[in-house]
Formats: structure tokens, sequence, C-alpha cells
């Protein structure tokens, strides 16, 4: 079950003493690395996603962190979390908002009203955040003024993940169901340009793209989940220069990338609808794959999230069953655990 709401006294005094000794917001050229925040989407219809604090030197989770600061929950089905400047920015999909976020109290700045548009994935670039939302467009926010500037239609389905490098988007366009209630799936990246702002281009990859990140400055990494039967899930390097692709030896469910290696888990099911996940590294020149973290396999069935600590390379993995709140795992690089500790329901994020 999940925790008790810290009252605001006593979460105040563990910001200060523990985490935090300036209570003003993180300046953009001075993050904080003392601690993380741990995004939990929450079930479905339930109205329990929440934020949640993470203290790096212990491992120590504060939990319901947002609704401790603002006397209410962050709404129904958190989807994605961003820290960029001096603020966290929050899509709630559900509840159909983007919450503003101060990252040094949790006290919510501003809650965009989306409407009815269903924001999806966030991506930061010069001073604006662009969110994909399932009213198939990707919508351009002011970082200063906190309005909604603009939308680009996007001529693919239901639109996921999405990047920057340079001056485009590159946006997964995934599935949707058809008049007679049918999953059907596409096979394309849409790229922005956010100069025009703009749909300029389509990039055929494999079925059902999901989550995309820049490898460097000319190279993409797409997982496509496939379409459940005859085209399988893969996970492809785009090469931006000519459009090339090279499959991963390892199909990522989901991945990080930390100095120029892929982190990723693969997970499989039994008849029984039971799930496996294993762990890789990957060099993205070579495609070399090097299995991780085999000694906590058991531990580690129902794998939600995987990110890196970019300051000291330690491996965050959340294990997020759905009939229980999830468990964070902290692993250094050599795959010793340091810390584990319970997060909320559907942990799907950790952000630094």
């Amino acid at each position: 079950m999940k925790h008790h709401i810290i009252p605001l006294l006593l979460l105040s005094a563990l910001l200060l003493g523990g985490c935090r000794k300036d209570p003003q917001p993180v300046a953009p050229d001075t993050p904080d690395t003392s601690c993380a925040y741990l995004l939990s989407e929450g079930s479905w219809g339930g109205n329990d996603a929440s934020i949640s604090l993470i203290n790096l030197a212990n491992g120590d989770i504060t939990l319901d962190w947002f609704d401790a600061a603002n006397g209410r929950g962050i709404g129904d089905l958190a989807q994605d979390l961003v820290h960029y400047g001096n603020r966290l920015y929050a899509t709630v999909f559900t509840s159909n908002t983007i919450e503003v976020i101060d990252p040094a109290t949790g006290r919510s700045l501003k809650q965009i009203d989306m409407g009815s548009r269903g924001p999806r994935y966030i991506e930061p670039l010069g001073g604006k955040i662009y969110v994909t939302c399932y009213d198939k467009t990707v919508v351009r926010i002011d970082t200063l003024t906190l309005a909604i500037e603009a939308a680009c239609p996007l001529s693919g389905m239901q639109p996921e993940q999405l990047c920057a490098i340079g001056d485009n988007l590159y946006i997964c366009n995934s599935w949707q169901y058809d008049a007679n209630g049918n999953s059907v799936y596409d096979s394309t990246l849409s790229i922005v340009d956010t100069r025009s702002f703009t749909e300029t281009a389509l990039i055929t990859v494999g079925h059902n793209p999901g989550r995309i990140k820049a490898l460097d400055s000319h190279r993409l990494l797409v997982a496509c989940s496939g379409d459940y039967g005859s085209h399988p899930a893969q996970t492809l390097i785009i090469d931006l220069n000519d459009h090339s692709q090279r499959p991963l030896p390892v199909t990522a469910t989901n991945f990080a990338i930390h100095n120029n290696t892929i982190y990723l888990y693969s997970t499989a099911y039994d008849a029984q609808y039971h799930p496996t996940a294993r762990f890789y590294k990957v060099d993205p020149d070579t495609l070399q794959a090097e299995p991780i973290l085999q000694s906590h396999q058991t531990s580690l069935p129902y794998a939600y999230a995987i990110n890196i600590d970019p300051a000291t390379g330690n491996i965050f993995v959340c294990n997020s069953p759905y009939t229980a709140n999830a468990d964070l795992y902290i692993f250094s690089p050599d795959g010793s655990l340091l810390h584990k500790a319970e997060g909320g329901i559907l942990s799907s994020k950790i952000v630094f």
C-alpha cells in the first residue's frame, strides 16, 4: 500500500537537512546532484499518479512528495517528467494537464490545461518544451509564459516519444484503433522542423515505434514494439546522414544512454504471461551486447524503468508489478546493489 503523505513540516525538514540546504529553485547552470525525482504513472482511472523524491546519498525515497507540497495529487496517469532550466514539467495523460513544478519545493507553479489532446511525452529545446499528444499533434509551449504557442499536425498515428537533434524533432508514430476497434500499427518517424514548426518528412522504421533517444549528433536509437504478429519487435540505430538502419542484437523494451553506451532491458513472457526481464549493455558502434545484472534478474521480472545517474553512472531500475507498489533498485556501474526502496504505483522514470 502507499505510504501516508508526509506532513509539510516534516517534508521541509527532510529537504533542508538531507537533500537540499538551499530551498531556492536550481539554476540551469548549477544542477542539483543530491536528489532525483521518481515518476510513478499510477493505475488507470485510479487518480494515484505521483512524484517522489530520491535522496541519492542513501537511496531513501520521500513518497508522494508532490502531494505533500500541494495538498493534492498530480492526477490520473502521469506519462512523462523532465527537468529543464529551474522547473520540472510533467505530462498527465488522462487528466489532460501539464504540471509545472518547482524542483526545490515540489510546489505547482502552474497546471496547463491541455483540453482533450492527451499529452504524452516532452522534449525541451531552445526555451520551449515540445509535447506529443494523442490528437496527432506536437504542441509547443513557451517556458517563460507557460502558454501554448502552437500545435503542429502530424501525418502518422498516435505519437509517443520524441527527441531533438539540431533544429529537428524526431517523433515516434505508434498505433491506433481502426473503425472496427482493431489495433493498427504505424511504422514511421515524423521529422518536424522547429524553426517553421512543420512536419517536413517521414522515416520508415519497424512497426509500432514508441521509444526514441539521440545517440549523438547524427544517430537515433528507436525501439519498435512490432505488431505482435508477423512483424516482430526490433531496436534500430538510424544514421541521419543517409537514413541507414542497423538493428541491435537484442530488442529493447526500454533503454537509457550513458557515455556512448546503451543500457537496456528486454522483457519476454511465458505461456502463462509471466515476465522475465534481461539486462544488457550495448556498444552502439560495434553492436556488442554484454549481459548485466544477471544475479539480480529474478528480482526484476516487472522492470518498468531504467535510467542512469549522469554524475555517477549508477543504474536505476524500477520493478513495477501491477498489483503492488514498485521497488526502486540502485546498482553501481559494476552491477552491485547499493540501495533498494519502495516507490509508487507503476514507477516509470527517474529524473536527475
